[in-house]
């Protein structure tokens, strides 16, 4: 049976806004968007915010809780239409409904997911929990599946906002809580600073834990080292330079060999004083001794001109 709303204008003054109850957002996200003000600035509050009645004349808010603070930053409201619901609205069926509205917004995220069966638990058993709101997120009604949402609630309060807003991914966030604390936070200062993509986030986290792993070290003490600060200090190299630096360095410390190789074909091909635009490259992780040569040209009739030349040079080696 669909719940018993009622719509009213609103005092604002009646309305427990220290109360996040019925809240999903971290605490990063619970303050308006600029965009959202200046929407409601122009055309007011278009979907109405849910309350539920309290004792003593005083409201909870169920959902709109950005709104209701946007409206009164915009427009300077002292009331607001919103819907209400009676005092009797059980606790569970107020969250209930506040997950149906996150979702009808169509991008509920996995922290708000989390955040929800968290405070659900506090009403439903698990098994309940699961069946009733699993499949509304497309997810099988079984307990590790919540389970495995609620764990992220173990990151901090800065990392939940970076998974909440796109910043951080899922994956890398549930490796990341497989790590100790001060590890944990080393890692996603660099992803941060570098504002790490999606992939180069997995890498530099799967290569720090190899690495430090390898030298029974910290990951915090592996990218305190100097050569690490030294990328990542504030300087004129922009962000992608210093993300591939600081890759090229990971990388030659987690494969030392191919690091000597590389330097020492360098080394090789500064010998030969190739001209410009003449490339010389390697096999892949020189498995093979075979080196190519690229020539550039202008246009197919450049090349022409100069075959004849290139070719009997080949017929001679």
């Amino acid at each position: 049976m669909p719940p018993a709303f009622r719509s009213s204008l609103v005092n604002l003054q009646q309305i427990n806004f220290q109360d996040l109850t019925n809240n999903l957002a971290p605490e990063e996200a619970r303050e308006p968007s600029n965009a959202l003000v200046e929407s409601i600035a122009r055309t007011g509050i278009l979907h109405p915010p849910i309350l539920r009645e309290q004792s003593g004349a005083r409201l909870e808010i169920v959902t709109g809780r950005r709104r209701l603070i946007a409206a009164q930053q915009a427009l300077h409201s002292i009331s607001a239409i919103c819907l209400v619901l009676p005092t009797e609205t059980l606790p569970a069926e107020a969250l209930a409904i506040n997950l149906e509205d996150t979702l009808l917004r169509g991008d509920i995220t996995v922290v708000e997911q989390a955040i929800f069966f968290q405070k659900i638990l506090a009403h439903l058993d698990e098994n309940e929990a699961a069946r009733r709101f699993l499949p509304a997120l497309g997810l099988e009604p079984h307990r590790h599946n919540l389970h495995n949402l609620v764990q992220l609630l173990g990151l901090e309060e800065h990392l939940l906002g970076a998974l909440h807003t796109g910043r951080l991914h899922e994956g890398v966030a549930r490796e990341l809580l497989a790590l100790n604390f001060t590890d944990r936070l080393s890692l996603y200062e660099v992803m941060e600073i570098l504002s790490l993509s999606v992939g180069n986030q997995k890498k530099i986290t799967a290569t720090c834990r190899e690495l430090a792993a390898r030298h029974r070290t910290s990951i915090m003490a592996l990218l305190c080292r100097p050569e690490a600060r030294e990328i990542l200090a504030p300087q004129e190299t922009n962000i992608p330079q210093k993300t591939a630096r600081l890759m090229q360095w990971l990388t030659d410390q987690r494969f030392p060999s191919l690091a000597a190789a590389e330097e020492e074909f360098r080394a090789f091909a500064a010998t030969l004083k190739l001209p410009g635009g003449v490339a010389l490259n390697h096999s892949p992780s020189f498995e093979q001794d075979q080196v190519h040569l690229s020539l550039p040209f202008a246009n197919r009739e450049e090349l022409r001109r100069v075959w004849p030349v290139i070719a009997k040079a080949l017929k001679q080696s």
